[in-house]
């Protein structure tokens, strides 16, 4: 593996183990990184001439010229650590690379996973990979399609009783419920409201519910009530995009009905058994041998599990590892869980207007995010990811088509949106050696 160039390390001032090395960059950097400036700094790693972004500290220069493996490997690790060491709102992080050729591949971690006992960060410690799950369900949604266990253009009201469909999709007087299909939940086409990230009548999102009350568990039936009853779909169904977890809570329930098994097993034996993720499980399923007395990493200073786990389900509920999520992504990139025409059906860019994801030119798929790097925003395609998936957790699976490169992990903490982008931003760049002159 050839790797010759720049060195990019996208923080706010440079790794505390590279300061030694020859740079023109001020201890000061850029400084702090508050909200109102995350997209402005985002731009100046991005497409600033090699010269200016060493001058703001994000570039450093080093000999990297045909390094080895190894090298590589301790400069991913030292950007690990060093966000772990300089960013408060990041208490640990788990980390994988890999290029698709299988020429060089690389995990690490850094931080404390239990903050009840210390318990180091390792490479192997369960993560909550929370909507990095809609990949898995979206994937076993064309692979139930594929052996006609179901149709993406049934109506969903094929599968589910009507007391779960029927008032869900009412828009402007009229009732659409039962003529949204499959394809428009996978999609998030349907317009149906989520019941997660909107406030109710109460004011409050259905987070702020759980985490007031950690004693109660809430069904997947009374989640979607909530969006039946206390939200307004947002458009016909088919006629926008709009990111909607009750559309993949519902496509967890019309999976159990398609193969007459629980969500849990049915994801064990399509995807976690045939590619040995001996770390993965659904959240509320048998965790699988290998890690029966293991605990995922804290978030948000709470064990999830816990509290949640009944709550988190087919739109965020798996948990896994950095190196069995590019196991994964891997595997469906290269055909072994669903057909290329399945995969090029989930790849089905969409613009999605108003999306979470802090940088633009998102667009939505089955499951995917993509970002559409064109025009203006071409620069952004040396140091962005193609296409993959983010968290709320700080969970990112990612792939890199130019680069042909697989990035997976977690910073565990949701306190900044920016965070995983620019870990992906350090670590394209430090693979690449691209110095964006």
């Amino acid at each position: 593996m050839k790797i010759s160039g720049l060195a990019r390390v996208p923080r706010p001032s440079l790794p505390k183990c590279l300061l030694s090395r020859p740079s023109r960059a001020g201890s000061e950097g850029i400084g702090g990184w508050r909200s109102s400036l995350r997209w402005s700094r985002f731009w100046v790693l991005s497409t600033s001439s090699c010269r200016a972004c060493i001058r703001f500290g994000c570039f450093e220069r080093t000999s990297i010229a045909g390094r080895s493996s190894e090298d590589l490997g301790r400069q991913l690790q030292c950007l690990a650590s060093d966000y772990v060491g300089q960013d408060g709102s990041v208490r640990s992080i788990e980390l994988a690379v890999a290029e698709g050729d299988g020429s060089f591949s690389w995990a690490g971690s850094a931080g404390i996973a239990a903050q009840r006992d210390g318990t180091a960060m390792a490479t192997d410690t369960p993560i909550y990979i929370a909507s990095v799950t809609k990949i898995y369900i979206a994937t076993t949604v064309m692979a139930l399609a594929e052996r006609r266990l179901l149709s993406l253009d049934d109506p969903i009201a094929n599968y589910l009783p009507a007391g779960v469909v029927n008032g869900l999709d009412v828009y402007q007087g009229h009732d659409y419920s039962r003529e949204v299909t499959i394809r428009q939940l996978v999609s998030m086409t349907s317009g149906i409201p989520d019941y997660f990230a909107e406030r109710g009548s109460d004011g409050k999102t259905m987070f702020d519910v759980f985490i007031a009350d950690q004693t109660r568990t809430w069904t997947v039936d009374e989640m979607i009530n909530r969006a039946r009853t206390q939200l307004k779909p947002h458009f016909p169904p088919g006629t926008g995009v709009y990111y909607s977890d009750t559309g993949y809570q519902l496509l967890g329930k019309i999976i159990e009905k398609a193969t007459g098994q629980p969500l849990g097993r049915v994801l064990e034996d399509y995807i976690f058994g045939p590619l040995g993720l001996q770390r993965t499980w659904l959240l509320g399923s048998a965790k699988p041998g290998a890690v029966v007395a293991a605990a995922p990493a804290d978030n948000r200073a709470q064990n999830i599990s816990a509290s949640r786990a009944h709550d988190y389900w087919a739109d965020g509920g798996i948990v896994s590892t950095a190196t069995d999520m590019i196991t994964f992504l891997r595997a469906l990139n290269n055909g072994q869980l669903i057909s290329r025409a399945s995969l090029q059906a989930m790849q089905t860019w969409r613009t999605w207007p108003g999306s979470p994801v802090p940088v633009p030119g998102v667009q939505y798929g089955y499951g995917l995010w993509h970002f559409n790097l064109t025009g203006l925003l071409s620069p952004l395609q040396n140091v962005l990811p193609t296409w993959g998936a983010s968290g709320s957790t700080g969970s990112f699976l990612y792939y890199s088509q130019d680069l042909d490169l697989y990035i997976a992990g977690t910073v565990n903490s949701s306190s900044s949106d920016m965070t995983p982008f620019l870990l992906m931003a350090g670590v394209i760049g430090a693979v690449s050696g691209n110095d964006n002159s």
